[in-house]
């Protein structure tokens, strides 16, 4: 199938930021200048992994080539015109302060109770099982309330424990659990 290259534009990045994912392994995220590309405002984009911000050098204050590939997700291209801030990686896991460690193209966190990790593995599961409404935002704000911390508590949350996260009504919460009641009967292929 043939893929629309897309249009590419020059901006700035601010900084990057670097998020865990489940699998431990930590993703850098450019904060860029806004700047319009293919009818959509872009303020981030994706630089890959560390072994393509170690290879370009990348730093806050870079002049950089970006451009929204399949018209859809931005991306890195390259380094228009490089800043003389220093080359940073983080030496600690921006979720849990854990000593992290560079694994070839990789930088990971390698806390198996890390709370970014555990977060991106029960949100993988909401997504795959199918529990609609329960948002990366809301889980976050059960795990900080100490309601969720693995899966199974998913299913021991009841109506009023949603009332306590902020903007869940008694409505919304019903539908949460309603939502999480039709996961018990998944098929399991």
């Amino acid at each position: 199938a043939f893929k629309f290259l897309g249009e590419s534009k020059t901006t700035k990045l601010k900084e990057i930021t670097w998020s865990v994912s489940r699998n431990g392994i930590l993703t850098p995220v450019g904060e860029v200048e806004q700047v319009e590309l293919s009818g959509a405002m872009i303020s981030r984009v994706t630089l890959h992994n560390y072994g393509m911000v170690s290879a370009n050098n990348l730093k806050s204050g870079d002049e950089i080539e970006i451009i929204r590939s399949g018209e859809v997700i931005p991306k890195f291209l390259s380094v228009v015109k490089p800043s003389q801030s220093p080359f940073v990686i983080p030496e600690y896991c921006p979720s849990c302060d854990s000593k992290v460690e560079i694994v070839d193209i990789r930088i990971f966190c390698k806390n198996e109770n890390c709370p970014g990790k555990n977060k991106e593995i029960i949100l993988n599961f909401i997504q795959k099982i199918g529990i609609e409404d329960l948002s990366g935002k809301r889980l976050e704000e059960l795990i900080n309330a100490k309601l969720v911390r693995a899966i199974p508590d998913l299913y021991r949350l009841t109506a009023a424990d949603l009332m306590t996260i902020d903007k869940v009504k008694d409505k919304l919460s019903n539908k949460l659990i309603d939502s999480i009641e039709k996961t018990k009967k998944a098929d399991l292929i």
